[in-house]
């Protein structure tokens, strides 16, 4: 149990936190959420294109004409899965490039570049994501046709 003098200690230092102060501090910690994404209200970081993002956004718009705010929401997320999708194959195409050059031989003697725990791992990830792509394409089409 905290004791009166740590709590009135922890008072006296949560008057003295006010947080970032510059503009650089404030935009670092405004990404906070974003170690994992599910509070952020952003879909990429910086160093992913947000413009690629948006266009692929628009496109999808555009083929699938959503009317109502649901097929809206599917049509963003279905935007995000093939988000995750692309950043996915990015980040295997970036191991692999770490590791190439430290290809290993395995017992057969037959080299390989990725060790298969990792390669298991990003399959179980990539068909988890095509999964949940065609269950999204499945319930807007099914959306789509009840209106016509």
């Amino acid at each position: 149990m905290t004791s009166d003098r740590q709590m009135a200690a922890n008072r006296r230092n949560a008057l003295r936190s006010t947080g970032p102060r510059s503009p650089e501090g404030r935009d670092r910690s405004s990404r906070n959420a974003q170690s994992h994404g599910v509070l952020s209200e952003r879909v990429t970081t910086d160093g992913e294109g947000g413009d690629l993002y948006r266009q692929m956004l628009s496109e999808l718009i555009a083929e699938y004409a959503p009317r109502s705010e649901t097929e809206h929401l599917l049509v963003q997320r279905l935007a995000n899965l093939f988000w995750r999708e692309r950043r996915l194959i990015h980040a295997e195409r970036q191991e692999l490039s770490q590791i190439e050059g430290n290809i290993f031989e395995t017992a057969s003697g037959s080299s390989t570049s990725l060790p298969i725990s990792r390669q298991l791992l990003i399959g179980r990830y990539q068909t988890m994501i095509t999964n949940q792509i065609a269950m999204t394409i499945g319930q807007l089409n099914r959306l789509l046709e009840r209106e016509i």
